[in-house]
């Protein structure tokens, strides 16, 4: 049993650290800095239990999760300026509470690659190729409109495989001397039949069989609009529709589809922006 004054300093303690509790101020928390072509976990803390959330970067709306969690990016050409990162709070009693703070981008600039040796027919598409390209084109941009889906990006992302990085993201490639877009991945140059993996839980949303530029293809949804693409297998070890966990064995390393030699292409998107994988959370150095 408490002795009297010992009991009334317990009870002054508890009664101090429920109000400091009661009366926590729910505040945005980052993983990391925002910069263009890049992606961090946003997190609220101390929100009270079984508040809703709703996020907003530059004026466009984000899911988030029930435990106040999002991952949130910036576009590799996102323009230099403010944007504003908000949360709107809803908690149990309907009392809404608005969170929010100025992210700052500023200009980054990319290398400029020229790669030379490609086949005439895979830079210069003859009506036929040009066909069957922008139909397959627009089967994996059509994965980029998914949202909702489990949830697999609020933990560590984690490498797909190890190799040489033979492509950077970012850069303004000049095949056989024409320009073409920005390359929105990584290349990672490993022998034909090294095992890729699943960078983070996920659902998967398509495998491309022998496309025209990426090969045999894999799309992975990591919910909420979060997407990884591996392109240029050589073999695919998954199918549309299966749900797998990060690690898993997804396929192998080939040079299918338009390359120079073996390598997995990777990409990464969050709804629709592109980011580079080596800027997520859990790879980022």
């Amino acid at each position: 049993m408490f002795k009297p004054l010992t009991r009334r300093l317990w009870l002054v303690s508890l009664s101090l650290l429920i109000s400091s509790t009661a009366w926590a101020k729910p505040s945005i928390e980052l993983s990391g800095k925002l910069v263009p072509g890049s992606a961090v976990l946003l997190q609220v803390i101390d929100a009270p239990p079984g508040s809703r959330f709703q996020g907003s970067l530059a004026g466009k709306s984000f899911p988030m999760t029930s435990q106040g969690q999002a991952l949130v990016a910036l576009d590799m050409e996102t323009k230099p300026g403010k944007h504003w990162l908000a949360v709107t709070l809803t908690d149990p009693n309907g009392q809404q509470q608005h969170l929010g703070r100025p992210i700052v981008a500023y200009k980054r600039d990319y290398k400029t690659e020229r790669i030379n040796g490609l086949p005439k027919k895979k830079v210069e598409l003859n009506p036929k190729d040009l066909t069957r390209a922008g139909k397959e084109s627009r089967a994996i941009k059509a994965t980029y409109k998914l949202r909702g889906g489990v949830t697999g990006y609020t933990g560590q992302f984690a490498m797909p495989t190890h190799g040489r990085f033979s492509g950077v993201f970012g850069s303004r490639r000049i095949l056989n001397g024409k320009s073409r877009r920005p390359h929105n991945g990584v290349d990672i140059a490993a022998p034909t039949g090294t095992p890729i993996h699943a960078i983070a839980p996920a659902e998967v949303v398509l495998t491309g069989k022998d496309y025209f530029f990426t090969g045999n293809t894999v799309v992975l949804h990591h919910g909420h609009g979060v997407i990884s693409l591996y392109a240029h297998m050589d073999s695919i070890a998954v199918e549309k529709g299966q749900m797998v966990a990060q690690g898993t064995p997804i396929g192998t390393i080939g040079m299918t589809g338009r390359v120079t030699g073996p390598h997995l292409h990777w990409g990464t998107l969050v709804r629709g922006k592109r980011v580079d994988p080596l800027m997520l959370p859990g790879i980022r150095k």
